[in-house]
């Protein structure tokens, strides 16, 4: 965690919590000086947290501490995500009504979910992208009908090939919109948390998005979808967001969310480690409203205040948390000691299975092609690490930082 900066992410949390009383940092922020101002403003927008913050300020009545060119700021902020929102709402509802005619579901997840259901109001949520699971047999369909509305995959791709290794197909993109992220399972097949998403239709639930009926995950799944996209997923890089996006969750179904069932799942899905970390630092941070036998249940044997504070301080990593791209396994490599086990997740990285190098670069699983792609792979790898290897080298402090903390995190949670 920055230090120069570690006062103002405790003006940040306690911001964000609903049971802070507001006496207890009025005083803070009313003497701020305008440079700390814009630093705390810029701190809330790389933790994605900036109209969640203002929305806050103003229930605990603090906007009046707030300067006028922050405050103006900060309102900004809220009003141009809730037009983001809205125009993100607008495409959804055109893929809803051409997936009705088709008799086509879809449920929705993360973020655009979160924001029209759970969120007290569109604006607080902020996102990039609208996330939707659907059945394998309908992925083309839909692939076809966000074509037709003027988006494009991020790549080619076939998918069944794409089926075997992944869970999404690439993002469709259209310049100036929402892209879209189409999901047949929540899990990559080969990962030991792997899950049949079988389940997850069977405990969907209805719900109104954009005009139109749709589905969701039942309020059990949504809380360990979350849990399992900050940890296993993204470990801890999305900053403060899915603390917010639990804490909300939990608080919008407190009567209706079933925490056996929770506990029983997370367990049973091997997804245990992870939740646990990630609903003991929402308790923290966001002040959610866990259970403590289910805490109790949940927690690991082996838990740590090494491994909790690893966790945090991935949180606040300004450089790297919004979109770093060091893999595990690249961290594992760099933290090898022994020459064999360098080679050895070297190769396991170039060299994986014809049909993940058969989607990635789509080409034919039978082609011969696809012995180039293992060459094109082995540069690209070289490109696109090269410059992470030599900062490791140069122990650099930040890289070597981080390597470390993804290689633990990854070890712990495995």
């Amino acid at each position: 965690m920055d230090i120069q900066n570690s006062e103002l992410y405790g003006f940040l949390i306690n911001g964000l919590k609903k049971n802070v009383p507001p006496a207890d940092f009025a005083a803070n922020l009313a003497a701020l000086s305008p440079e700390r101002w814009q630093d705390f403003l810029e701190l809330a927008a790389r933790q994605r947290v900036t109209s969640l913050l203002w929305h806050h300020l103003k229930q605990k009545n603090l906007d009046k501490v707030v300067p006028e060119a922050a405050s103006a700021s900060l309102h900004d902020a809220y009003r141009r995500n809730t037009m983001n929102n809205l125009l993100f709402n607008g495409e959804l509802r055109l893929l809803l009504s051409a997936l009705q005619t088709e008799n086509i579901p879809l449920i929705m997840l993360k973020g655009i979910m979160l924001a029209n259901a759970v969120y007290e109001n569109i604006g607080l949520r902020e996102m990039n992208d609208i996330d939707v699971l659907a059945q394998p047999e309908h992925l083309n369909k839909i692939a076809d009908i966000l074509i037709g509305m003027g988006y494009s995959p991020l790549q080619p791709f076939c998918t069944n090939v794409a089926m075997q290794t992944r869970h999404h197909l690439p993002r469709f993109i259209k310049k100036g919109y929402a892209a879209f992220e189409i999901h047949w399972n929540l899990t990559n097949p080969d990962k030991h948390y792997h899950i049949n998403a079988h389940g997850l239709w069977e405990r969907a639930v209805p719900i109104q998005i954009a005009s139109y009926q749709t589905l969701t995950l039942s309020h059990e799944d949504m809380l360990l979808h979350i849990c399992l996209h900050t940890s296993y997923l993204h470990p801890f890089t999305f900053g403060l967001r899915p603390f917010c996006d639990i804490a909300e969750t939990i608080n919008h179904f407190s009567s209706t969310l079933d925490w056996q069932t929770v506990a029983d799942r997370a367990i049973s899905q091997k997804w245990q480690r992870g939740v646990y970390l990630v609903l003991r630092l929402a308790v923290e941070l966001t002040g959610a409203s866990v259970p403590d036998d289910i805490m109790r249940k949940l927690q690991p044997p082996d838990v740590s205040d090494l491994i909790l504070e690893t966790a945090r301080t991935q949180i606040f990593t300004d450089k790297y948390f919004a979109n770093t791209t060091m893999s595990a396994p690249f961290a594992q490599l760099l933290e090898s000691r022994r020459f064999s086990d360098k080679i050895k997740i070297f190769r396991q990285r170039v060299f994986l299975p014809k049909a993940e190098i058969a989607n990635r670069y789509s080409v034919p699983i039978r082609s011969l092609r696809i012995y180039g792609c293992y060459l094109h792979r082995f540069f690209n790898i070289i490109f696109h690490n090269i410059r992470t290897f030599k900062n490791f080298k140069k122990n650099d402090l930040c890289v070597k930082n981080l390597v470390q903390r993804i290689k633990l995190l990854d070890d712990w949670m495995d």
